[in-house]
């Protein structure tokens, strides 16, 4: 195998790794994980699921969105799957289905669909510079969410 393929191969496996360790950090609730997934500013794009429009932000304020909308859930699980990947230098662009569940109190929200994802080399590894979630379907109630995000706020106010 030539140096050339060698490094291609290496690169979609580390920016595969990158996609995981998005979904890994958020279940787990391990946000310095999460952050270390990211481009110190991030595009994130929910248009498709909530209607807004995307959104530049500093790092730090997209971990805390993240933390503070899931954290409030017993138990999340966020699968990330058939990843395409392409290389092109110091950026890298890949698409990736998803689906993710969310429990609250023995109920379950799904959503899932695909992400459009650009990547970053930055401080020695790829990073997320830009997400756009692709939402396709979901099933559950919806209104779980906003009882997450209020659990979590109740959990923050009591500390």
């Amino acid at each position: 195998m030539s140096q050339e393929k060698w490094e291609e191969l290496q690169n979609r496996m580390e920016v595969s790794r990158t996609l995981y360790g998005y979904a890994h950090g958020v279940d787990r609730r391990d946000w310095p994980a999460f952050r270390d997934c990211f481009c110190d500013e991030v595009e994130i794009d929910l248009s498709s699921y909530n209607g807004e429009p995307p959104v530049t932000m500093p790092l730090d304020d997209w971990v805390e969105s993240v933390r503070s909308g899931l954290s409030g859930f017993d138990a999340t699980q966020h699968i990330s799957a058939n990843h395409l990947i392409e290389i092109d230098g110091d950026r890298a662009h890949a698409t990736s289905d998803f689906q993710a569940s969310h429990m609250l109190d023995g109920e379950r929200v799904v959503l899932a669909g695909w992400y459009d994802t650009q990547l970053k080399r930055e401080r020695g590894r790829w990073r997320i510079s830009r997400n756009q979630l692709n939402a396709t379907w979901t099933q559950g109630p919806p209104a779980l969410y906003a009882q997450a995000a209020e659990r979590f706020a109740e959990s923050q106010s009591r500390d």
